[in-house]
Protein backbone atom coordinates (compact mmCIF):
# COMPACT_ATOMS: atom_id res chain seq x y z
CA UNK A 1 0.00 0.00 0.00
CA UNK A 2 1.55 3.20 -0.90
CA UNK A 3 1.82 6.03 2.11
CA UNK A 4 -0.81 8.45 0.52
CA UNK A 5 -2.81 5.60 0.67
CA UNK A 6 -2.39 4.41 3.98
CA UNK A 7 -2.67 7.85 5.06
CA UNK A 8 -5.90 8.26 3.47
CA UNK A 9 -7.08 4.94 5.34
CA UNK A 10 -5.43 6.19 8.65
CA UNK A 11 -8.10 9.45 8.10
CA UNK A 12 -11.08 7.23 7.06
CA UNK A 13 -10.62 5.48 10.55
CA UNK A 14 -10.03 7.99 12.59
CA UNK A 15 -13.32 9.70 11.07
CA UNK A 16 -14.94 6.87 11.53
CA UNK A 17 -14.23 6.24 15.13
CA UNK A 18 -15.11 9.36 16.03
CA UNK A 19 -18.58 9.16 14.37
CA UNK A 20 -18.69 6.41 16.70
CA UNK A 21 -18.04 7.91 19.78
CA UNK A 22 -20.56 10.59 19.09
CA UNK A 23 -23.74 10.54 21.04
CA UNK A 24 -27.07 12.06 20.00
CA UNK A 25 -28.85 13.97 22.54
CA UNK A 26 -32.12 12.52 23.93
CA UNK A 27 -33.83 15.47 24.57
CA UNK A 28 -35.06 17.70 22.08
CA UNK A 29 -36.68 20.87 21.93
CA UNK A 30 -40.66 21.28 22.10
CA UNK A 31 -41.15 25.07 22.60
CA UNK A 32 -39.30 28.24 22.41
CA UNK A 33 -40.77 31.41 23.06
CA UNK A 34 -39.81 34.88 23.95
CA UNK A 35 -40.57 36.57 27.61
CA UNK A 36 -44.43 37.61 26.39
CA UNK A 37 -44.71 34.28 25.38
CA UNK A 38 -44.39 34.42 21.47
CA UNK A 39 -43.27 30.96 19.93
CA UNK A 40 -40.38 31.17 18.41
CA UNK A 41 -39.68 27.14 17.76
CA UNK A 42 -41.58 24.22 18.46
CA UNK A 43 -45.26 24.38 19.65
CA UNK A 44 -47.25 24.10 23.17
CA UNK A 45 -49.13 21.27 21.34
CA UNK A 46 -46.06 19.59 20.90
CA UNK A 47 -44.83 20.33 24.23
CA UNK A 48 -48.36 18.90 25.81
CA UNK A 49 -48.25 15.83 24.23
CA UNK A 50 -44.56 15.18 25.94
CA UNK A 51 -45.79 15.88 28.93
CA UNK A 52 -48.95 13.17 28.15
CA UNK A 53 -46.63 10.95 27.06
CA UNK A 54 -44.83 10.66 30.46
CA UNK A 55 -41.56 12.46 28.73
CA UNK A 56 -39.30 14.19 31.26
CA UNK A 57 -38.33 17.83 31.08
CA UNK A 58 -36.03 20.14 31.35
CA UNK A 59 -36.61 24.15 30.98
CA UNK A 60 -33.51 27.01 30.13
CA UNK A 61 -33.37 30.08 30.66
CA UNK A 62 -31.04 33.24 31.40
CA UNK A 63 -30.75 36.72 32.26
CA UNK A 64 -28.44 39.81 31.52
CA UNK A 65 -27.54 41.96 34.23
CA UNK A 66 -28.96 45.15 33.18
CA UNK A 67 -26.25 47.21 34.51
CA UNK A 68 -23.95 45.61 33.01
CA UNK A 69 -25.03 43.65 30.24
CA UNK A 70 -21.65 41.63 29.98
CA UNK A 71 -22.83 39.62 32.82
CA UNK A 72 -24.92 36.89 32.17
CA UNK A 73 -26.50 33.33 33.57
CA UNK A 74 -27.76 30.49 32.00
CA UNK A 75 -30.09 28.23 33.99
CA UNK A 76 -31.38 24.28 32.61
CA UNK A 77 -33.54 22.64 35.45
CA UNK A 78 -35.99 19.85 35.41
CA UNK A 79 -39.15 20.71 37.56
CA UNK A 80 -40.53 18.51 40.29
CA UNK A 81 -44.38 18.76 39.23
CA UNK A 82 -45.82 19.71 35.58
CA UNK A 83 -49.51 20.29 34.90
CA UNK A 84 -51.31 20.66 31.38
CA UNK A 85 -53.76 23.46 31.64
CA UNK A 86 -56.54 23.75 30.03
CA UNK A 87 -55.27 21.97 27.17
CA UNK A 88 -52.92 25.03 25.98
CA UNK A 89 -50.49 25.55 28.31
CA UNK A 90 -47.45 23.64 30.68
CA UNK A 91 -47.03 24.70 34.14
CA UNK A 92 -44.14 23.47 35.99
CA UNK A 93 -42.42 23.86 39.70
CA UNK A 94 -39.24 23.56 40.43
CA UNK A 95 -37.61 22.04 43.30
CA UNK A 96 -36.25 24.25 46.42
CA UNK A 97 -32.72 25.64 45.32
CA UNK A 98 -30.24 27.00 47.80
CA UNK A 99 -28.83 30.24 47.13
CA UNK A 100 -26.30 32.29 48.49
CA UNK A 101 -23.30 34.63 48.21
CA UNK A 102 -21.40 31.72 47.03
CA UNK A 103 -23.68 30.67 44.25
CA UNK A 104 -24.31 34.12 43.25
CA UNK A 105 -20.47 34.93 42.73
CA UNK A 106 -20.46 38.28 43.23
CA UNK A 107 -19.52 40.82 45.85
CA UNK A 108 -22.45 41.98 48.04
CA UNK A 109 -22.15 45.11 46.85
CA UNK A 110 -22.39 44.31 43.38
CA UNK A 111 -26.53 43.24 43.89
CA UNK A 112 -28.36 45.93 46.25
CA UNK A 113 -31.18 45.15 45.32
CA UNK A 114 -30.69 41.19 47.22
CA UNK A 115 -31.05 43.22 50.55
CA UNK A 116 -35.02 42.49 50.25
CA UNK A 117 -33.77 38.78 49.80
CA UNK A 118 -32.03 39.41 53.38
CA UNK A 119 -28.74 39.97 51.48
CA UNK A 120 -25.87 37.86 50.11
CA UNK A 121 -24.37 36.80 53.54
CA UNK A 122 -27.68 34.94 54.20
CA UNK A 123 -28.28 31.49 52.53
CA UNK A 124 -32.02 31.53 51.32
CA UNK A 125 -33.86 28.79 49.60
CA UNK A 126 -35.46 29.87 46.12
CA UNK A 127 -38.30 27.93 44.42
CA UNK A 128 -40.12 28.91 41.45
CA UNK A 129 -43.73 27.84 39.25
CA UNK A 130 -42.59 28.28 35.48
CA UNK A 131 -45.71 28.80 32.35
CA UNK A 132 -45.10 27.90 28.49
CA UNK A 133 -46.65 31.73 28.13
CA UNK A 134 -43.72 33.30 29.54
CA UNK A 135 -44.34 33.64 33.23
CA UNK A 136 -41.96 32.91 35.95
CA UNK A 137 -42.90 33.35 39.83
CA UNK A 138 -39.80 33.17 41.93
CA UNK A 139 -40.78 32.62 45.87
CA UNK A 140 -37.82 32.79 48.43
CA UNK A 141 -37.50 31.68 51.87
CA UNK A 142 -35.23 31.66 54.52
CA UNK A 143 -33.59 28.37 54.94
CA UNK A 144 -32.91 27.99 58.47
CA UNK A 145 -36.81 29.02 59.31
CA UNK A 146 -39.18 28.13 55.97
CA UNK A 147 -40.18 32.12 56.49
CA UNK A 148 -41.19 33.59 53.63
CA UNK A 149 -38.66 36.22 52.08
CA UNK A 150 -40.15 37.55 49.33
CA UNK A 151 -42.13 36.83 45.85
CA UNK A 152 -40.78 38.08 42.47
CA UNK A 153 -43.06 37.68 39.48
CA UNK A 154 -41.33 38.24 36.20
CA UNK A 155 -41.23 36.83 32.51
CA UNK A 156 -38.59 35.11 31.09
CA UNK A 157 -37.62 33.80 27.58
CA UNK A 158 -37.38 29.81 27.69
CA UNK A 159 -37.02 26.56 25.99
CA UNK A 160 -38.50 23.33 26.99
CA UNK A 161 -37.04 20.17 25.85
CA UNK A 162 -38.68 16.73 26.33
CA UNK A 163 -36.55 13.10 26.39
CA UNK A 164 -38.54 12.06 23.70
CA UNK A 165 -39.34 12.43 20.17
CA UNK A 166 -42.34 14.05 19.15
CA UNK A 167 -45.68 11.74 19.35
CA UNK A 168 -49.17 12.77 19.34
CA UNK A 169 -51.01 12.21 22.68
CA UNK A 170 -54.49 11.95 24.61
CA UNK A 171 -55.10 14.53 27.48
CA UNK A 172 -55.08 12.49 30.93
CA UNK A 173 -57.60 13.50 32.72
CA UNK A 174 -61.08 11.43 33.03
CA UNK A 175 -63.91 11.36 30.20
Amino acid sequence: MRASNRWLAALAILALAACAQTQVSPWHLKLSHTAEGVVTAGSRSDLIDAVRNGCQLRIAWGARRRSDPNRTIEHVAEPVWVSVRDGAGVEVQLDAFMINLAVLGEPPGDHPARDRFGGTERAVSWRANLHSDGRFDAVWFDAATGDFIARVPQRHPMRWFANCPAAPAAALFPE
